[in-house]
């Protein structure tokens, strides 16, 4: 161990140098390099070998050889001499090397110390060079020295401080914080770091940081402290600056953001790879569809554009802005000038038209180093405007007449129209009152009414009669608008109208046409319920009777069938006069259509008024009617039902009235007859009955009956009449009386026909094969049917599918059809006698019977109606009419039937009138098939029966 001090005026140094003790490696080399039990080893071994040397030499040359004993004399000696030897050198070594240390001690203490005094110098002159205050205090906290810095720092001479404490030179508050500080700092032996403020020399604040550090000697003791003080007042204040520049910077920054964040139009800038530097809220919201304002940063156009394509392949209109964003750029960079743009397409979906101005963006150099933008959305301005040059071009081309004026109700603009429907140009109108286009029709409460709206709402509209410059009044549709002014007040009126006096009329018109007959102008069936309705309403308020009254012309078709539509129409126009002219005044007469008519008798007290007035109808009615030269008789059928006693609905009483006129027809026409339950019931029957019937075919519950036809010169059947038999499930033999009717009004007739039809003609085709091969069946023809014309085809055709001849069906009609004389029944009937059916007139001498129309319409048969045929044999005039049929017919090529025979003198007195055919209950009623064939059997053997 080595130990070299040095002191100085300002400080003392003290450097420990420890090493392992030898000797110099060039004066001792061996010595050095070997430990003392090798060497001893060595001297021994040495010595021994000497010794044998030499004893084994001197025998050698004195005997000539080498004993062994003497070796072993010689090892022995060896080892004593040696140990000798070994004592001594070993106290010749330990004086050597005692010599060798304490003269090496001494130049390494000389070098040591120059060295210590090179590094002191050294030191003191770095201390001194440092700008930094350093100090040094012992272990009390006296200061033992410090350099130039500290002495400037503190403004104090060396000598004054030299052995001195911190409580000298600093407040007692402080000193003890100080101290505490140093004594805590040699307590743990390490280092402290810690900032605070001092005073210098002149009283001036400084903030510091104080760097200390406790030295330790080689006993580990704390010996003292060094310490060095980094004046940082300035760094301070530049950081402060910095920091408050860097508020400022943010805040300016925050407050440029909030105001670009908050301003309608799209702010941004770009460098000058089109890569956003910044972007407002309104243009990463409006444009870009950014999450944030930082998403743009370092991204271009195309970026966001290509991002809105991909979520919406299916529109490719979604987002057509990028592109063109960037042409404007490279438009804005080449002429380095403010330029504006506009900028059209689709954002998120929607047109969007932008006013946008661009920049270059400048650097701090002056050189180009971007571009700078804003936009302003104008799309709804554009649309707006657009709107307002359609807006001015359809009102300048429209045919509605506008009409402007300002608060004071002054005309101040017109258009055309306005000049081409009232006449008055804008130089005569302007700065005048709408007034002037008053017709006088309205009142002044009118025109209140209106202003009163207008003032109240800003708007109006309606119906006014105004009068054109040429005095020719005039209505108008109307539409007055107010425009005001930011502070509510009237900026101006707008009037739009348009000429509805051609509209009045038309709506006039249709009103009539959709409420009044055009033959007779009575109420029609949608006028006549409305009637109804609101008188039923008045009577149930004012507790009074109601009558209704339904009105059927009777034989009013024969009329216009025989004198043509032309004469029915006056007859239905005066017929109209005459039941108006037998009502009151506070009654309602209408048409319903065809022949009906209706009256609804008001405000009755009782029924004392009803019959005189249905009375009078009838009379009016029975009266001729003269059409241009000839002269026609009709009569009426009434039916009348009263409100509250029969009904209280209107529904009700119509079903009610229709009802009661039905059995005024059923009574012989001519005649009233009032509603009773009796006649719903009957009513209800007809309805029950009719569904039954629908379904009765499908049921099969329809079935043909036959009845024979007899050959009276040969007493031979060869003849029959198919009759349609109906047995109901529950109401058992329905007579065709009742459901043939209800066939015919209903439809069902033609469906029924044609399966009657196909069941005889399959009976007569049967029986034509195994009985008669000239057996013939009649069917009855509805008029219904012959006038459709439909059943004819079916009717040829299926004779033709099941390869019959027409000749084996023969028709029967009713004596009422020859006096239908239209071209589509003579048409028809000829039609049959192509097709080789016959036809025979039913209940012929019950109608009105025209002899010339027999001919006309090639009847085959006639068929006496059987009440000439029951009297005869009592009744001489009924006897002469039957034998002057049969000879007409006759005279005719008619053959004759004769109905209803019963008797055997009914029968003899026909065939000695030569009465062709009898068909009656004396030879055999309705039969079903199987019965029919036996009767057929039992004529075939005994054809005299009866």
């Amino acid at each position: 161990m080595r130990v070299c001090g040095y002191k100085s005026k300002a400080y003392h140094f003290s450097v420990v140098d420890l090493e392992y003790p030898h000797m110099s490696p060039s004066e001792f080399p061996l010595l050095s390099r070997l430990k003392e039990w090798q060497f001893n080893v060595l001297t021994i071994v040495t010595t021994v070998l000497f010794a044998n040397v030499v004893v084994a030499g001197v025998e050698w040359l004195l005997l000539g050889h080498v004993r062994a004993d003497s070796m072993t004399v010689s090892t022995l000696s060896g080892l004593i001499i040696a140990t000798l030897v070994v004592h001594v050198v070993a106290q010749l070594r330990t004086h050597m090397l005692r010599i060798h240390r304490h003269r090496q001690t001494n130049i390494e203490l000389t070098q040591a110390n120059a060295r210590l005094a090179e590094n002191n110098a050294l030191l003191a002159t770095l201390m001194e060079a440092i700008p930094i205050p350093i100090f040094y205090k012992d272990a009390q906290g006296l200061y033992l020295g410090f350099n130039q810095a500290y002495e400037d720092f503190l403004g104090r001479k060396r000598s004054e401080l030299i052995g001195r404490s911190v409580f000298d030179i600093a407040p007692q508050d402080l000193a003890e914080v100080y101290h505490a500080q140093d004594m805590k700092l040699m307590a743990q032996r390490g280092t402290q770091i810690y900032e605070t403020q001092v005073k210098d020399g002149q009283g001036q604040m400084h903030t510091v940081i104080f760097h200390k550090a406790a030295f330790i000697d080689t006993a580990g003791v704390a010996r003292g402290l060094v310490g060095g003080i980094l004046d940082i007042t300035s760094r301070k204040q530049s950081e402060q600056a910095l920091k408050e520049s860097e508020h400022r910077t943010q805040s300016l920054y925050a407050l440029l953001r909030r105001v670009a964040d908050n301003v309608p139009d799209m702010i941004w800038a770009k460098d000058l790879e089109k890569r956003y530097l910044f972007a407002n809220k309104s243009f990463c919201e409006q444009l870009l569809n950014a999450r944030d304002t930082d998403e743009p940063i370092g991204k271009d156009d195309l970026f966001f554009a290509l991002r809105e394509r991909a979520q919406h392949p299916e529109n490719p209109l979604w987002h057509t802005f990028g592109e063109p964003c960037q042409e404007t750029d490279e438009v804005t960079l080449r002429q380095s000038d403010t330029l504006q743009f506009d900028e059209l397409g689709y954002a998120q979906g929607k047109p969007l038209a932008l006013a946008v101005r661009k920049a270059p963006l400048m650097g701090e150099n002056g050189d180009i180093i971007g571009v700078v933008g804003s936009a302003r959305d104008v799309t709804t301005e554009r649309e707006a405007q657009e709107k307002l040059q359609v807006s001015a071009l359809v009102l300048a081309n429209s045919s509605e007449a506008l009409l402007l004026t300002d608060a004071n109700n002054c005309i101040v603009d017109i258009n055309p129209a306005f000049t081409l429907l009232t006449g008055y140009t804008l130089d005569e109108v302007i700065g005048k009152n709408p007034r002037i286009l008053r017709s006088g029709r309205h009142d002044a409460d009118f025109y209140q009414a209106m202003w009163t709206r207008i003032q109240a709402t800003g708007q109006w509209q309606g119906e006014v009669w105004n009068r054109k410059k040429n005095g020719e009044a005039f209505a108008e549709w109307l539409t007055i608008n107010t425009l005001y002014h930011d502070d509510g007040s009237v900026h101006r009126r707008v009037g739009l109208f348009s000429d509805i006096t051609d509209k009045k009329r038309s709506e006039e018109l249709i009103w009539k046409q959709a409420n009044f007959d055009q033959l007779t102008d009575l109420p029609n069936r949608r006028m006549f319920l409305d009637r109804l309705a609101q008188d039923l309403k008045k009577a149930h308020r004012g507790g009074f009777k109601l009558a209704l009254m339904f009105i059927d012309l009777d034989r009013f078709k024969e009329v216009n069938d025989t004198l043509g539509h032309d004469r029915g129409d006056v007859l239905l126009t005066e017929a109209s006069q005459r039941i108006a002219g037998c009502t009151r005044e506070s009654d309602t007469v209408a048409r319903l259509g065809g022949d009906e008519f209706t009256v609804i008798l008001t405000d009755l007290m009782d029924n004392t008024g009803i019959d005189r007035i249905a009375r009078d109808i009838l009379a009016a009615l029975a009266e001729p009617f003269t059409l241009g030269c000839e002269r026609a008789f009709v009569s009426a059928s009434i039916g009348i039902t009263l409100y509250p006693d029969d009904a209280t609905s209107l529904e009700d009483l119509l079903k009610n009235a229709d009802q009661a006129m039905y059995v005024s027809k059923a009574n012989g026409r001519n005649c009233l007859s009032y509603f009773t339950r009796t006649m719903q019931e009957a009513a209800l029957h007809r309805m029950h009955l009719l569904a039954d019937l629908r379904v009765a075919l499908a049921e099969n519950q329809f079935e043909l009956h036959y009845q024979p036809i007899l050959d009276l010169p040969n007493h031979q059947i060869h003849k029959a009449e198919a009759l349609l038999r109906w047995t109901h499930p529950v109401r058992g033999v329905v007579s065709p009386a009742e459901f043939i009717p209800l066939a015919e009004e209903s439809g069902l007739i033609h469906t029924l026909g044609d399966w009657v039809f196909a069941q005889a003609v399959a009976q007569v085709k049967a029986w034509r094969t195994r009985i008669d091969p000239d057996f013939q069946i009649s069917v009855n023809l509805s008029p219904v049917q012959l006038q459709s014309g439909a059943e004819r085809l079916h009717w040829q055709q299926h004779l033709a599918d099941v390869q019959l001849g027409g000749e084996a069906v023969v028709l029967e009609i009713t004596e009422g059809l020859l006096l239908e004389t239209s071209p589509q029944l003579t048409a028809e009937l000829l039609a049959y006698r192509d097709a080789g059916i016959q036809v025979a007139i039913d209940d012929f001498g019950t109608g009105y019977s025209a002899m010339a129309y027999l001919k006309q319409m090639d009847i085959d048969f006639l068929k006496i109606d059987r009440s000439f045929v029951r009297n005869l044999g009592t009744d001489a005039s009924d006897q002469a009419l039957c034998e002057a049929m049969v000879v007409m017919a006759h005279k005719l090529g008619l053959k004759v039937i004769a109905e209803g025979v019963e008797t055997s003198l009914q029968r003899d007195l026909l065939q000695a009138m030569e009465c062709d055919f009898a068909q009656g209950f004396l030879f055999s009623k309705a039969l079903p098939v199987e019965e029919f064939e036996q009767l057929l059997a039992t004529f075939s053997h005994h054809p005299s029966v009866p």
